[in-house]
């Protein structure tokens, strides 16, 4: 029971885990953000960078660090000590009375067992390089902030061009699929017509020709579905396996993406290019304060205090008495000359600035040029995308009368297939027209920083 139990609780999570599998444009764009492996990498990136502010925090905290250790000398060491100053009665008996003044004579100092230990704490009083690495450990943290919007902003576009796609693909299977269904009906009295009599086979392997050709299409259509169906579950982060539905409509995108373009009027300074370069900017001057940091003076300070002894027993050792010693120290660490070193570094750093200043100005430069060419793709798309509408209608009512035609016999299969084909191409131009008109919308908004 219990095994079963458990079971099914696996078996609603997983379910659970699942559950959504139609998704708005909107929801898919949401469920993107959640889950999609880029986006996840930037947010741990993220959490990298919080962590990284810590870590430099803590380098100006104070550092407490313990320590032991035990000596047991085998050996004992030697030291040649001068025969002269040890007193007469403890010389051997050889030596007592003659000149010792050059004489030595080996001694051991030192007891068999040793052990001391203690504890240090240190504190870092002033380092301009610690200062200037707290800037720059913040400026990292907003770089991976930044790094994560930029993600955000590219699987929103990949995101929106591929559900487009796959609508688009819809659409045109369907309406080819309600080609189809005219077109056999159109076989069908053909093949009885010419059983009577009343025309030449050739009509019918006319029809017949363009029936397998539309076929083949369709079943072409489906598998680039497919395809892009996949390519977007991918960019969601969406199991490849699962079934997915799309609900968002192709005509809902289209009058969403309904724009208005005004250059003149849009504010470039929050694009996220911009900010980025703004960022790079701050992150070269911050290298710059660093090397200059470098000539100034360091002040740490230090209190240790350690226990030792010493005995020649070991459990006479952990019995005797250990000796305290304590000290306080200041240390100060004045650069005075490092053989230009730092001046060469410096100017570096000086030019790097420079560098990252022309960057900032060759993408405002760009992020114009680039607005102004989406603006002027968006409103050809548009003026193409009603075209092809206007198109569509006239070939429909072309095909529309041809058909009328051929059934009377006042056609032939050629004028048919013709106006037939006129109509699958003006369809299929509309669909192209279509994804254009919402894919140059989703750049226009990706240059002008609303995406």
């Amino acid at each position: 029971m219990r095994k079963l139990l458990s079971l099914f609780a696996v078996s609603a999570i997983t379910v659970s885990a699942y559950a959504q599998q139609s998704f708005t444009v909107d929801q898919s764009l949401e469920y993107a953000l959640q889950n999609n492996v880029q986006v996840k990498k930037a947010k741990i990136d993220m959490t990298i960078a919080d962590q990284k502010v810590k870590e430099t925090v803590g380098i100006g905290l104070p550092q407490i660090n313990g320590e032991g250790k035990y000596n047991n000398f085998l050996n004992t060491p030697v030291q040649m000590f001068p025969a002269m100053l040890i007193p007469a009665q403890y010389l051997p008996p050889e030596m007592q009375g003659q000149d010792l003044s050059n004489v030595f004579i080996p001694l051991k100092f030192g007891q068999k067992h040793s052990m001391q230990g203690g504890f240090t704490l240190s504190q870092l009083l002033f380092n301009g390089s610690y200062i200037v690495g707290l800037e720059s450990s913040k400026a990292y943290k907003e770089t991976a902030a930044l790094v994560k919007e930029k993600t955000d902003i590219s699987i929103k576009e990949g995101i929106l061009l591929s559900y487009t796609g796959v609508l688009v693909m819809d659409e045109n299977i369907a309406t080819l699929n309600e080609n189809k269904k005219v077109l056999e009906k159109t076989l069908s009295d053909t093949k009885k017509t010419y059983e009577v009599g009343l025309i030449e086979y050739q009509n019918v392997e006319q029809l017949e020709y363009s029936y397998k050709n539309l076929t083949t299409n369709i079943e072409n259509l489906k598998r680039n579905r497919t395809k892009l169906l996949m390519a977007l579950k991918y960019l969601m982060g969406y199991p490849m396996e699962e079934p997915m539905e799309l609900t968002s409509s192709l005509a809902e995108l289209i009058d969403k993406n309904q724009r208005l373009v005004a250059n003149d009027s849009v504010d470039l300074s929050k694009h996220i290019d911009i900010r980025m370069r703004e960022n790079a900017l701050k992150l070269n001057e911050l290298k710059l304060k660093l090397q200059k940091s470098k000539a100034l003076p360091t002040l740490a300070a230090a209190l240790s205090t350690n226990w030792a002894g010493n005995n020649n027993s070991f459990s006479d050792l952990l019995k005797g008495h250990f000796y305290n010693t304590s000290v306080f120290a200041l240390q100060l660490d004045v650069p005075i000359f490092s053989g230009l070193q730092r001046h060469w570094l410096t100017e570096q750093a000086k030019l790097d600035v420079e560098k990252a200043r022309l960057d900032k100005d060759d993408t405002e430069r760009n992020l114009k040029n680039e607005l102004f060419a989406r603006a002027t793709d968006y409103e050809n798309a548009f003026e193409s995308y009603q075209t092809s509408k206007d198109l569509v209608s006239l070939s429909s009512e072309i095909y529309r009368k041809q058909q009328i035609k051929f059934k009377e016999g006042l056609g032939t299969s050629f004028d048919l297939m013709q106006s037939e084909n006129q109509l699958y191409e003006s369809q299929g131009k509309l669909y192209n027209a279509a994804l254009e008109l919402i894919n140059s919308a989703i750049k226009l908004d990706k240059a002008n920083g609303t995406l």
